[in-house]
C-alpha cells in the first residue's frame, strides 16, 4: 500500500472519528457529496470499500460500518458501541417507529423497565408528546411493532413497554414507582 493510499486512509479516519466524537455516525452519501478535504470521490469511495475488509488500510481497522434502510453509515468503533450507532442511524433516517421500539425493547429486556416519554424527549432522541402518540397510534397497526404498548402512571407520565419482556401488570408497577412512588419516598 502506498504512502498516499495511507495518508488518504488517517484523512478518513480523522473526518470519521471526529463524527463518532461528536456522537454521530456518517452516512456515505454525505460523505460522496462533501468529500473530506484532500480526497476525490474515486479515492473515498475505494477506501470506503477497504472498511471492514482484511484489506483496509491499518489507519481504518477501527472504522465500523452498518447498513441502515436508506443507506450505509460508518463510525468509529473503538469509541462508540454497535447499538448506540445503530440508534443514531434509524435517528438520522427519521425512522421513529423503529427508534421507539428498539429503545423500548432494549430498555425492557435489559433493565428491565418501560421506557419512559421524558426520555424520548430529551437527547439524542428530541422527540415531541404529539410525534410520541402518533408514533404510539401508527404502531397498533403494525404487526411489526405490536409487542410495543403504551401505559400511563398515575400522575399522567407516559411509557412504551414491550410484551415480549414485560406484562402489562409489571410495566405499570414499574412506571408508578419510577414516576410516583420513588419520588414520594427518597
Amino acid at each position: 500500500m502506498s504512502e498516499q493510499t495511507i495518508n488518504r486512509a488517517q484523512v478518513l479516519y480523522e473526518h470519521l472519528r471526529a463524527h463518532t466524537i461528536e456522537s454521530r455516525v456518517t452516512g456515505k452519501k454525505q460523505l460522496l457529496m462533501h468529500p473530506p478535504e484532500g480526497l476525490d470521490k474515486e479515492e473515498l469511495s475505494a477506501l470506503l470499500a477497504l472498511i471492514g475488509t482484511e484489506d483496509a488500510p491499518q489507519e481504518l481497522k477501527d472504522i465500523a460500518s452498518l447498513s441502515g434502510r436508506k443507506d450505509v453509515y460508518y463510525y468509529d468503533g473503538s469509541i462508540m458501541t454497535k447499538h448506540y450507532a445503530e440508534l443514531d442511524t434509524l435517528l438520522q433516517e427519521k425512522d421513529i417507529l423503529r427508534t421507539i421500539a428498539s429503545v423500548t425493547r432494549s430498555d425492557s429486556a435489559i433493565y428491565p423497565r418501560p421506557t419512559q416519554f421524558s426520555k424520548l424527549q430529551d437527547v439524542p432522541f428530541r422527540f415531541s408528546r404529539d410525534e410520541l402518540l402518533g408514533a404510539a397510534a401508527r404502531m397498533r397497526f403494525e404487526p411489526e411493532y405490536e409487542d410495543v404498548q403504551l401505559i400511563e402512571a398515575s400522575n399522567g407520565a407516559q411509557a412504551f413497554f414491550s410484551t415480549k419482556y414485560l406484562t402489562r401488570d409489571y410495566a405499570q408497577s414499574l412506571l408508578e414507582w419510577i414516576e410516583v412512588e420513588e419520588p414520594a419516598n427518597p
